[in-house]
């Protein structure tokens, strides 16, 4: 079956992966903010008709958490108000929109994996405005789907394994939380994902998807110091120290625990990816190579 998909925020993490990761049978318009600001609904409306997709796949957001706090109109603007105005749009032209969100929306309260009906109660600006996104698109479109996914990262980008990498590379010791726990998602295996949900019409409205396993902030900066050391581009005096949140205050309070359970997904489109250690690895690998 041919796909064609449009894709808002092509040039993240998440949009790349997808342009790299896309079916034979799929054909990507790619657009990052200079083709189309999703904040600006009429470029949103130029971008679908000239388009003319089967599904949008929404990347695009704001996605800084402390800067969220500080940012909270355009916050809200990018990851609220746009996401429904493009699930309006779509639903007005019966175009499928698979949009993407957070386990932020959880307050971390949890000891179990948060499930897709799991009751959503963010702590944080950024988590907020990303619960207000997903309530507008399911409200704007009755095709839309809903995909939260935790903690992604790639060899692009801003993300907390390039960080690690950067500093351990420098030399540098690391103190990093070990009581915020959830799951690091490879961009490409959420790519991946992304795309057997897009081939299936019939897909639930809210679903999750990471990569398996759990972890702590400091288990990812582990893995990658294990993985520069194995490549022999670990310098002296790198190291990676486990401290609590309370000692690691920050603009935006983090969930303590959000892990989603995707295991409804993994069955639904008959993919279980690696272990969260294998995806932190290749995107370590990737940086070294880069």
């Amino acid at each position: 079956m041919t796909l064609r998909a449009l894709v808002f925020g092509a040039s993240g993490q998440v949009g790349r992966a997808l342009q790299g990761t896309a079916p034979a049978a799929a054909t990507v318009v790619a657009h990052d903010f200079h083709d189309t600001d999703i904040c600006d609904a009429r470029a949103v409306a130029r971008a679908i008709e000239d388009a003319r997709p089967d599904v949008i796949i929404n990347c695009a957001a704001f996605t800084g958490v402390d800067a969220a706090e500080r940012n909270q109109a355009d916050a809200f603007q990018a990851n609220a108000v746009a996401p429904g105005v493009i699930a309006e749009l779509a639903e007005r032209a019966s175009i499928r929109v698979v949009h993407i969100s957070t386990d932020y929306v959880f307050d971390g309260a949890a000891h179990a994996p948060y499930t897709s009906q799991s009751a959503p109660d963010p702590i944080n600006v950024y988590g907020a405005t990303k619960l207000e996104g997903e309530r507008r698109v399911l409200a704007a479109s009755a095709r839309a789907v809903i995909v939260r996914s935790a903690w992604v990262h790639s060899g692009g980008g801003t993300n907390f394994v390039k960080t690690a990498a950067r500093v351990l590379s420098a030399g540098q010791a690391m103190r990093v939380v070990d009581d915020q726990i959830g799951t690091p998602t490879r961009a490409r295996h959420l790519a991946h994902a992304l795309w057997g949900i897009a081939a299936q019409p019939d897909a639930p409205r809210i679903m999750h998807f990471t990569d398996a396993g759990v972890a702590s902030w400091f288990d990812v900066a582990v893995a990658v110091m294990e993985t520069l050391r194995d490549a022999g581009r670990l310098p002296s005096g790198a190291d990676v120290l486990p401290i609590a949140s309370h000692d690691y205050p920050t603009p935006a309070r983090r969930p303590l625990y959000s892990v989603l359970d995707k295991h409804e997904t993994w069955r639904a489109i008959a993919y279980t990816p690696p272990h969260w250690r294998h995806g932190v690895i290749a995107s370590t690998h990737e940086l070294l190579n880069a």
